[in-house]
């Protein structure tokens, strides 16, 4: 990455995510880390750390050699003709949900383009992301791509027709689990517990059932029947997600995210 120019188009959660794996990895110094956001105030932070900040989307894509699209899908159709022809030969990194390969490259023509879905615990190097395969891209290129994502994180490579659906594995889910653990904090809470020990509980709970899942080497049913006693606590916790259909409710809602991101695509 030797003399490359990092360029970022938005400073929301995930463009802030994954500039902090970079910079916390040394990565690239700041003085070639270029970042652009429509909104002055939220760039005085990143200015402090020695980044190249501006309102301008233009300067960070002259500048930039790897170019990281980090704005709302919606707002693809305004940011895309800034930039078209300042990108050609440049590496541009999609991390939108539902925006395609196709689209981005006939609107982008001659950048190499490669899709990639991250999340948010990429603010604590613990993010996992998914990185669509990119045939027509340089395997050099494609790697030091990889790498960016490596810096805070877990990084696999699927199929750009996997996309649409990857969110619910990775993209979306971490909400699901945060709305879990609010759910069991407010009901410790109910009983009298400590907010404070509830959620630092529930969290190093959900943080050592990760690791299991991850160094086991057993399925996650596995794992689940594990905790379980005949006639235990946990089978009567569990048969109500027997009784309300837990199963059926999660298919749903990963449906409905799958379908919204094919609503956003393009």
């Amino acid at each position: 990455m030797k003399d490359l120019v990092l360029g970022f188009i938005g400073a929301g959660n995930m463009n802030t995510a994954i500039l902090s794996g970079v910079l916390r990895k040394q990565m690239f110094p700041p003085e070639r880390i270029w970042l652009s956001n429509r909104h002055a105030e939220k760039l005085s932070a990143f200015s402090k750390l020695g980044i190249r900040t501006t309102t301008d989307n233009r300067a960070v894509a002259r500048n930039a050699d790897i170019l990281i699209l980090g704005v709302k899908p919606q707002m693809f159709g305004d940011v895309l003709p800034e930039l078209k022809d300042l990108v050609s030969e440049k590496c541009v990194i999609s991390i939108a949900a539902g925006i395609s390969a196709s689209y981005l490259k006939a609107e982008l023509p001659g950048a190499h383009i490669i899709r990639a879905m991250p999340n948010t615990p990429l603010m604590l190097g613990v993010g996992a992301t998914a990185v669509a395969r990119a045939e027509d891209v340089a395997p050099e290129l494609f790697q030091t791509v990889l790498e960016l994502f490596r810096a805070a994180g877990v990084v696999a490579v699927i199929e750009e027709s996997q996309m649409d659906d990857i969110i619910n594995v990775n993209g979306s889910s971490p909400a699901w689990f945060f709305r879990l653990a609010d759910i069991m904090v407010k009901r410790a809470v109910s009983v009298g517990i400590d907010a404070d020990t509830a959620l630092r509980l529930t969290a190093a709970t959900m943080e050592g059932a990760a690791r299991m899942l991850a160094e086991s080497g057993k399925t996650p049913e596995e794992l689940c029947r594990q905790v379980c006693s005949p006639g235990g606590t946990t089978l009567a916790s569990l048969s109500v997600f027997e009784e309300r259909d837990f199963d059926g409710l999660m298919l749903d809602a990963m449906d409905r995210c799958t379908k919204r991101s094919k609503e956003l695509g393009k």
